[in-house]
């Protein structure tokens, strides 16, 4: 087969996904920004997905967590149902706080927390998760991998795709190898959107800001982008346009040595 009947079967096989996904109104969420949904083609974005998150570096990670928070309010705003978030029991790793996610905008009676013993029990968790449609979403913290591969991750996605629950994985900054992931994000953290001064002590802190490189998404090119949170409407904003913020612009995508499938 041609390089060129590749393509257009590939572009082929790309509109019939899109296409079978747009009939249904409710198997798309929606990231709350107009220009960050118009880059992120239906087939990341529907429900039953898997999408992973990567810290740019060990020192990131604080950067990665807020991201997958923010992609899980996203979930939290698109279903009634609550989010399941699957950790290990390591007091080392970044651990939820209530009153965090609350000043987030996410309500933490919305989430159940499972802290188990090894990646073995946490991959297990999350597939049984996956198979109560009701939820709003899975996510998975891996600090360290050796079983989450390809065969893994398939096993995941089969069961987001049955029942339609997303599952959001977190996963460390040396991952790599290939997995069946629709969309894959590297985020770090960028400059904060000014606040506007007021005599104090400690000046407030201004809205979350994360420096995010696509390196992988179904039916997409990558990209680098920096976005924001806002935590009044629950949505991401590629523009920045949160309070006393400037308009953040598209910045070109990073080389990245790393190669992950």
């Amino acid at each position: 087969m041609s390089s060129t009947a590749f393509e257009q079967l590939k572009a082929q096989v790309s509109a019939i996904e899109q296409s079978s996904l747009a009939e249904k109104d409710d198997a798309v969420f929606s990231t709350g920004s107009d220009a960050l949904d118009r880059i992120l083609p239906a087939t990341v974005t529907s429900a039953g997905a898997l999408l992973e998150v990567l810290p740019e570096s060990y020192q990131q990670r604080s950067a990665a967590t807020g991201a997958t928070l923010a992609l899980g309010a996203r979930l939290l705003e698109a279903k009634t149902g609550p989010l399941v978030w699957c950790q290990l029991r390591d007091p080392e790793r970044l651990h939820l706080h209530a009153p965090g996610l609350a000043a987030f905008g996410i309500d933490p009676e919305r989430i159940i927390r499972l802290t188990v013993k090894s990646e073995q029990d946490l991959l297990w968790a999350m597939e049984e998760a996956l198979d109560c449609a009701y939820l709003s979403g899975v996510v998975g913290v891996l600090g360290q991998e050796k079983l989450y591969d390809f065969t893994a991750s398939r096993r995941l996605s089969l069961r987001a795709r049955s029942s339609g629950v997303s599952a959001l994985m977190l996963r460390s900054h040396r991952a790599n190898g290939t997995t069946t992931a629709d969309m894959r994000w590297m985020v770090g953290a960028g400059e904060s959107s000014k606040m506007p001064e007021r005599k104090a002590f400690l000046p407030r802190l201004g809205g979350a800001i994360w420096q995010l490189d696509l390196i992988k998404c179904r039916g997409a090119n990558g990209g680098s982008f920096q976005i924001g949170w806002n935590r009044e409407t629950l949505s991401f904003d590629l523009a920045s346009r949160l309070a006393g913020g400037t308009s953040l612009p598209e910045l070109p995508a990073r080389e990245d040595k790393r190669y992950i499938g």
